[in-house]
């Protein structure tokens, strides 16, 4: 199942933005849709995103960038929201 599925279509998931860099990565969310990782991206201009990626072959990490943060902590709190969502 894709991430972007499971989301109202007012929430805008995508690729995490070039450059980007996960800076905090947290412990894996399983649930019958999959095994998610959470992670805080850092961006340009010293904003986090949240990310987060399903383990497998094939799969990729998409981001929930819409709502940038300026606390790696906070967008690690939003990413474990995010892979609890998808793993339901």
């Amino acid at each position: 199942m894709h991430l972007d599925k499971l989301f109202d279509k007012s929430v805008l998931v995508s690729c995490p933005p070039p450059g980007s860099v996960n800076v905090r990565i947290g412990n894996a969310v399983e649930g019958p849709g999959g095994r998610w990782i959470p992670c805080a991206s850092a961006i340009a201009g010293g904003a986090y995103v949240s990310c987060v990626y399903e383990v497998g072959p094939g799969r990729r990490q998409v981001c929930a960038g819409i709502h940038p943060t300026s606390c790696a902590d906070e967008a690690l709190s939003r990413a474990i929201e995010l892979a609890t969502t998808a793993a339901a």
